[in-house]
């Protein structure tokens, strides 16, 4: 007895990388918003210009400051030229006085150890992502 098995086989590897590109660049903004979250409700308080000022930027998107308590608006912190870099912190000069100390003032960190408790959520991040990219090859009866 003799059983035909019929296989298609089809390379999608141009396919994969790009979306493997996508995943890559969504998962890391997605955690530098996390670091920027965690550091701003870490970051010490006066006016609120410091917290305001912490942004996220990616080459393809970005995050805008928040006005402080008295309506200042800080800058923005530079885009990445990399596309696979994401930049969290704070464009305001006094914000390393802040985070690492200054001779008349103890450190009180903010942005080290925001991305510290970001790092328990890189990988979640990026299996969600990767599984809502790859879904139609990771379930190919369902496309």
């Amino acid at each position: 007895m003799s059983i035909d098995v019929k296989t298609d086989l089809a390379w999608h590897g141009e396919d994969v990388k790009f979306r493997g590109r996508k995943v890559v660049n969504k998962s890391a903004y997605e955690i530098g918003l996390v670091v920027e979250g965690q550091a701003k409700e870490m970051c010490t308080v006066d006016t609120g210009y410091l917290r305001g000022s912490i942004n996220t930027q990616a080459a393809d998107r970005g995050t805008n400051p928040e006005p402080a308590d008295d309506g200042r608006v800080a800058p923005k912190i530079a885009s990445p030229r990399d596309d696979q870099e994401v930049l969290v912190g704070t464009a305001v000069d006094y914000g390393p006085h802040i985070e690492f100390g200054a001779l008349t003032r103890p450190s009180q960190p903010f942005l080290r150890p925001a991305l510290d408790l970001a790092q328990g959520k890189a990988i979640p991040i990026t299996q969600k992502n990767g599984k809502m990219e790859f879904a139609d090859y990771l379930n190919p009866r369902a496309s």
